[in-house]
């Protein structure tokens, strides 16, 4: 370091000495670049962010009471600062929050709360916001956000307590944002919640945001019709309150009112075509009264903000849905560019892709989606098409693959591997896969059940046996696995008694399932219960129309001697599924070649 350097940072540390951060830091970085720069080079410094900076403050504002920073604290804030003039706002607010706390000082306590506010970190946020309003009782803007933040966090009841100071204070509110976020709370926080705003109306009758919160919380009550009065009232007091016109035009939806709604809305963006938020709330509203205008409000939106992903998904999906495939295409592929929601573009334009049988086209959209929430179901995609193709090969090496890249979902590929196998006639390969990945997840249950099925196919029944008594083991109520075992037995064994035993069990842990009504009944005919039998099997039938249960409940009502209902039953099953290969059997097998049956 240059003696000259030296003795500025000498001369900087003075001054954060002497306490006066507000004033010091706006002159801070301009001293040391001073310092540092030389005759023949003019320094650059780059201009911070508009909405981070240190606010400008007069020099006689800077009356504070002198508390020395220790010097670790400055060498942090100074980091702190020259790393928002770098952007590298991680590190800046690391070291803000961590000085606020050790300094306890309002003005370093302030730009911290702004700067996690500014970069979306909640909790960080609410920590700083909270030390602030311990520093500064009687800051508004400490105790709006505290309570904002704290409404955010699902804790409204207090938030509710820092928004009443900032009421007192005459500052502007935002209680319906808290009456918001009790929404999804228990009814007690709501009825407290309530309680507390009925108590600051006494005193306050003609605010309007604590009528629009009373509002919000009468119509999560269940009473649209008193919500829509008390908003009424509101729009009374101030017909400019837009907020008040969006929750407005939300009861009249929820009250079927829809054309009064949208009457209101149209003029209401009529009169403020550059707010956004109504616009927003108009157009969504048209998605279900007039798609083609919806679409119009939303380019609108599009216009203010072009690279906005949620406007290019929304059109984006209109387009598709009104079979505007070239327009999807583009809004879709803006979205890509933007390089937000690159998953949901990369699936629809992949979806896109093959509506035009462009096979390969689609299959590198669906590539491009990594794992997350789209990217099993990409994945299936990309095997359809390959099946489609007939590669199964082709479709098996590139699942095998995945399994290699991403170990953490080869239980999902290694099932989505056997049911391609098993749809293209390769049984006996599609178990042995299912055998393979059992090596290396012995318990999952997943594997067991799917190789437990394909085991009853092979007759293979000691093996489908074991793996489903180990699920059970695992989980003494699942009764899916419960149920599969008891069929099984009911069906292919003359162990009657143990079938009955898992199928009442699994009835017990899924109450009212058809399918297991069907299992029951399936059982209680094969124990010579016919009455017990068809009533149960009526039950399914009536529920879950199903062609198993159609061949079953036909079976019954055959041998108790109705062969007119059990042809209907039949009849109707296989209009659901032609191909049905469990009526066509049971039928071959009961019903005599000369018997008139469709």
């Amino acid at each position: 370091m240059t003696p000259n350097s030296a003795d500025c940072l000498k001369a900087s540390y003075h001054l954060f000495a002497s306490g006066r951060y507000l004033l010091v830091m706006g002159l801070l970085l301009s001293l040391l670049s001073a310092c540092s720069s030389t005759p023949e080079q003019e320094p650059v410094v780059a201009e911070p962010e508009a909405s981070i900076a240190s606010p400008e403050i007069e020099e006689e504002e800077a009356e504070a009471p002198t508390r020395p920073f220790p010097a670790d604290s400055f060498h942090d804030l100074l980091v702190a600062e020259f790393a928002v003039r770098r952007n590298r706002y991680d590190l800046a607010l690391g070291n803000y929050l961590q000085q606020a706390h050790q300094t306890r000082d309002p003005g370093v306590t302030a730009r911290a709360t702004r700067l996690a506010q500014f970069l979306g970190a909640d909790k960080a946020t609410l920590d700083a916001a909270q030390l602030w309003v311990e520093l500064e009782p009687d800051n508004a803007e400490a105790q709006y956000t505290t309570a904002t933040m704290l409404a955010k966090n699902q804790r409204p009841l207090e938030a509710l307590d820092h928004m009443t100071t900032v009421l007192e204070q005459g500052g502007s509110t935002n209680f319906a944002a808290i009456a918001a976020s009790t929404l999804s709370m228990p009814e007690a926080t709501r009825n407290a919640a309530e309680a507390r705003i009925d108590s600051l109306l006494v005193t306050y009758p003609d605010n309007t945001q604590l009528l629009t919160s009373k509002a919000l919380l009468v119509q999560q009550r269940g009473e649209p019709e008193a919500a829509l009065d008390i908003i009424r009232e509101v729009l009374e007091i101030d017909d400019q309150d837009l907020h008040a016109v969006v929750v407005e035009a939300r009861l009249l939806q929820q009250l079927n009112r829809v054309d009064e709604a949208y009457v209101r809305l149209e003029k209401v963006v009529a009169s403020n075509p550059n707010n956004r938020r109504l616009r927003l709330q108009y157009a969504r509203m048209l998605m279900a009264k007039d798609i083609a205008k919806a679409k119009q409000q939303f380019e609108i939106l599009l216009s203010y903000s072009p690279r906005d992903p949620d406007l290019l998904l929304s059109l984006g999906l209109i387009s598709k849905e009104t079979q505007q495939s070239d327009d999807a295409k583009i809004y879709f592929q803006r979205l890509l560019n933007t390089g937000n929601r690159t998953t949901e573009a990369n699936f629809y334009l992949g979806q896109l892709a093959e509506q035009d049988q462009d096979w390969e086209a689609a299959i590198d959209y669906y590539q491009q989606i990594p794992p997350g929430t789209d990217f099993l179901a990409a994945t299936n995609r990309i095997v359809s098409i390959y099946a489609t193709q007939g590669r199964i090969d082709t479709a098996a090496e590139y699942l095998q693959g995945l399994r290699q890249q991403y170990p953490e979902h080869s239980v999902r590929l290694y099932l989505l591997e056997s049911e391609l196998l098993l749809k293209n006639g390769r049984t006996e390969q599609a178990h042995a896969l299912l055998t393979e990945a059992l090596l290396i997840s012995p318990d999952q249950p997943s594997l067991l059940y799917a190789r437990s099925m394909l085991s009853e196919r092979l007759d293979k029944l000691d093996l489908m046996e074991q793996d489903l008594l180990k699920i059970i083991a695992q989980d003494t109520n699942n009764a899916t696995a419960l149920n599969a075992l008891g069929y099984v037995l009911a069906n292919r064994s003359e162990r009657l008694d143990e079938a009955y035993d898992y199928i009442t069990r699994a009835l017990a842990a899924k109450p009212g399932d058809p399918a297991i009504q069907d299992s029951l009944g399936w059982v209680e005919y094969r124990r010579g219960n016919l009455d017990k039998a068809l009533t149960l099997l009526q039950a399914a039938y009536q529920s879950f129309p199903d062609h198993e249960v159609a061949a079953h409940l036909g079976e019954v009502l055959w041998q108790s001697g109705d062969q007119k209902g059990a042809i209907k039953i039949w009849e109707g099953g296989l209009k659901r599924r032609p191909d049905s290969p469990i009526i066509q059997e049971t039928m071959e097998r009961l019903v005599p070649a000369e018997t008139p049956a469709k």
